[in-house]
């Protein structure tokens, strides 16, 4: 349950917002992973111009992070986590 949370109440409150979103969830999770992009893309419960998903390891993530975007919701360790702050 907790990945699903993690992943879905940040999502929820940016939509809520009005803002689009890109979820990069976590490749260890890959039960978890394949139903939530299942249930977010296919335009049958988002709109597809508001959420996408990207799956995938560090060299996703890292990609991502070449990209400018106003807020990043993080969950994970110290280590990627000040990667991810830069």
């Amino acid at each position: 349950n907790l990945p699903i949370q993690l992943t879905l109440n940040p999502l929820i409150d940016a939509l809520a917002a009005g803002n689009v979103c890109i979820l990069k969830p976590s490749e260890k999770c890959d039960n978890t992973t394949s139903l939530l992009t299942d249930l977010l893309t296919g335009g049958k419960y988002l709109d597809p111009r508001a959420v996408q998903v990207v799956n995938g390891g560090a060299e996703q993530a890292t990609e991502l992070l070449k990209h400018r975007v106003d807020v990043i919701s993080y969950t994970g360790g110290g280590e990627v986590g000040r990667i991810v702050a830069q």
